[in-house]
């Protein structure tokens, strides 16, 4: 029977595989973090922002005609159809859920395990496909897509490791 204790010399995970989990684990865990408000506590979410529309408002008004500070003012509106409680909460628990299956991938790939990658894989399909979903239009299609980015590239980083997994 091997010493548990005992490095396994057979198994060693490379840097470059460290890296991306270090950076997966930091990333999701900052993540899960900022999903906890909009579960939690949606109507300080959106009165923030609201204070926050109103301070831009204020800094730009100093500087912009009235025409262009409408077009602000109706963006901002668009905006605020997103920010609704139903909205805030659905978002936070898909979020959540994707940083969970990520870290727990991550985790298990660090561990040289195979299913981590297919967990890490799931998490990001949940973080592409939520937010087209939940929010739809162009801010929904523009987070998936910056999600499907940034998951194509992080997806195939771990996928040119995978000789290493078992």
């Amino acid at each position: 029977m091997q010493n548990p204790f005992e490095e396994n010399q057979t198994s060693v995970r490379p840097m470059f595989l460290t890296i991306l989990c270090v950076l997966t684990l930091v990333w999701n865990a900052y993540k899960f973090y900022g999903a906890i408000p909009n579960i939690f506590t949606p109507e300080k979410v959106i009165e923030s922002k609201e204070q926050a529309n109103e301070m831009v408002m204020d800094m730009f008004s100093k500087y912009m005609s009235e025409k262009d500070l409408e077009k602000i003012e109706e963006s901002q509106e668009e905006a605020n159809k997103l920010i609704q409680k139903d909205t805030l909460v659905t978002s936070g628990v898909m979020t959540l859920i994707s940083s969970v299956l990520l870290i727990l991938g991550a985790v298990w790939i660090w561990g040289l395990r195979k299913k981590g990658f297919w967990v890490y894989i799931a998490g990001n399909a949940i973080g592409i496909i939520a937010p087209i979903v939940i929010m739809g239009g162009a801010a929904g299609w523009g987070i998936g897509v910056m999600a499907l980015i940034n998951a194509a590239i992080f997806s195939g980083l771990y996928a040119m490791n995978l000789k290493f997994l078992s």
